[in-house]
């Protein structure tokens, strides 16, 4: 005789597995991305939702059991991993769980964007071109963008990129790369390349005996380093720094060395997407006051007397840069790279004129130089150029870039190596801000606003490259001279841009800067409140703000 409730059991795994079979007629498989087949599981979805956005457990079951529904109302004849995810998104948003379904989107690309990319290219600046680097560099791109706008920045600061109140710089490698960087040559000439010890993946150059190899060494850093920024990379004063390595030279021997230079630098397609790294060196005919008495750093890394005595050498490097810039490529070309920054100063225009009077054959034939105008009295004697538009002192570089206690003690900033950059920048949309604003007081309240969220994004930045630094995502820039990483973060700025100053004068005042003192006065106003703001910031927060002219190509 049978007992009715050892019967009950039975009835019910009976029951269950008839559920099962049903459900697993309702459901169909799941195409996996590892290429197989598998039964449809609501569990995994669970597990799944649970995990990758925290929500609750019951939550969790609400929404999976929703899915199942519209999965079975629908009659879908096939399913696959990334199809599950859209229809838990599509419900997790209906639910009101909004910043859930933030973390449990996908991130890619639609196949006609990604076909517009390989058809077309991308053209966001003046330096890319198409090629298969530039392709797949741009798909990537796209999905480190998602990534930055859905985990790295909060709604608000997501938002107003995307709206255009604000532009993040090479928003794709926010949470990887540094921006730029201004590397001081003594580094590479007096170590080697690369000057790190500890970087096992390339061969070790010592430190270069001659001309020719020192430039060669200089080009090849240039590229190198490339791998771990996001913006420019060069070199300040570099006929200083390559004077002793002319020492018994021609100058026709001396010209073909700067030939050398410039073509290494001009034809290393090893920055992001295939491009020629974007490059500067900074000129001066003579030896700068604050390198004089400076130890000066020669053939095979030795010291050989003081910058100083090396006057006559640096002359004849900056004239044969300034032929070289010139003659342009075989083909009679511009070189666009390293950009040719000249520093002018009075007592310099008088006592080497024939050497800028060449100059000016340069910008008359190529229009290749950039200079740095040191005359006027308000100048400091001093300045150091960086990120394309950022001109700082000797006593800037010591209060903004320098915040190592130890590097600040010393009185002359060339004692060490002075290698400064900005580790993000972030633009400010000053019409967009003339646009939303009733008057001029409420557009300065409204260009505080977003400059203060600049400032949170920046500070995001700093802490995330900190960490990058530590775990090693950024190896030669974590590596380390004597002990010393050749990347100080607390050397770097945070760098504000800003965009459309002359159309938000023009929204606000009818006229443009130069119609009326009234419209340049508003100008300089705003221009004066910005520096002003960076200032005050900097004293709050400890971290290094500034104010820079930065180029618009991917912002306005």
């Amino acid at each position: 005789m049978v007992v009715l409730s050892e019967l009950e059991p039975k009835k019910k795994e009976k029951r269950i597995k008839l559920q099962s079979k049903y459900l697993r007629n309702l459901l169909p498989r799941v195409f996996r991305t590892e290429g197989d087949m598998v039964e449809f599981d609501p569990l995994k979805i669970k597990q799944s939702i649970m995990q990758e956005t925290h929500l609750d457990d019951k939550s969790a079951d609400q929404v999976t059991e929703i899915v199942v529904r519209r999965i079975i109302s629908s009659g879908i004849k096939f399913l696959s991993g990334p199809h599950i995810r859209e229809i838990v998104c599509s419900v997790l948003s209906e639910q009101h769980f909004e910043e859930e379904r933030k973390l449990y989107t996908r991130i890619g690309m639609p196949l006609m964007d990604y076909e517009a990319i390989l058809e077309q290219g991308v053209t966001e600046n003046a330096n890319q071109d198409m090629n298969p680097e530039s392709i797949h560099h741009w798909a990537a791109n796209r999905i480190s963008d998602e990534y930055a706008l859905l985990r790295l920045l909060d709604s608000e600061e997501a938002q107003a990129h995307l709206y255009g109140d604000i532009h993040i710089h090479m928003l794709r490698y926010f949470d990887l790369r540094p921006f730029c960087q201004e590397w001081d040559a003594r580094m590479i000439l007096e170590h080697g390349l690369p000057p790190v010890n500890n970087w096992a993946h390339c061969n070790k150059s010592g430190p270069a005996g001659s001309l020719r190899v020192a430039v060669t060494h200089l080009a090849k850093w240039l590229g190198i380093i490339q791998g771990e920024f996001s913006g420019g990379q060069g070199y300040d004063y570099i006929t200083t720094f390559l004077a002793p390595y002319a020492r018994g030279l021609s100058q026709r021997e001396i010209e073909q060395c700067m030939q050398c230079l410039i073509f290494e630098t001009n034809q290393i397609f090893a920055a992001r997407g295939g491009q020629v790294p974007f490059t500067s060196i900074s000129c001066t005919p003579t030896v700068p006051e604050g390198l004089l008495d400076i130890p000066a750093i020669g053939s095979h890394g030795k010291i050989l007397g003081k910058y100083g005595d090396y006057k006559a050498e640096c002359l004849k490097l900056f004239d044969a840069l300034t032929d070289v810039y010139i003659q342009g490529d075989y083909h009679g070309k511009l070189f666009a790279f390293p950009k040719h920054e000249i520093k002018i100063k009075e007592e310099w225009l008088k006592e080497f004129e024939p050497s800028y009077l060449k100059l000016m054959e340069e910008v008359a034939k190529m229009g290749t130089p950039y200079f740095l105008n040191m005359c006027p009295d308000w100048m400091p004697d001093e300045i150091h150029s960086q990120c394309c538009r950022k001109f700082l002192s000797g006593n800037e570089i010591i209060s903004k870039c320098i915040l190592d206690p130890e590097k600040r003690k010393n009185s002359n900033v060339w004692e060490n190596y002075v290698t400064i950059g900005s580790l993000q920048s972030v633009s400010l949309n000053l019409p967009r801000y003339a646009y939303m604003a009733d008057d001029e007081d409420d557009y300065f309240r409204i260009l505080e606003d977003k400059m203060e969220l600049c400032a949170r994004i920046l500070v995001r930045k700093w802490i995330l490259m900190e960490k990058r630094l530590k775990t090693g995502h950024l190896p030669l820039c974590s590596g380390t001279i004597k002990g010393k990483p050749i990347f100080n973060i607390k050397d770097q700025n945070l760098s504000i841009g800003f965009t459309g100053l002359n159309e938000a004068v023009k929204s606000l005042t009818g006229e443009e800067l130069h119609e009326s003192e009234s419209a340049y006065n508003l100008g300089k106003r705003i221009l004066e409140y910005m520096v002003a703001k960076c200032n005050n910031m900097t004293d709050r927060d400890g971290y290094s703000y500034s104010l820079w002219e930065q180029p618009a190509e991917s912002s306005s």
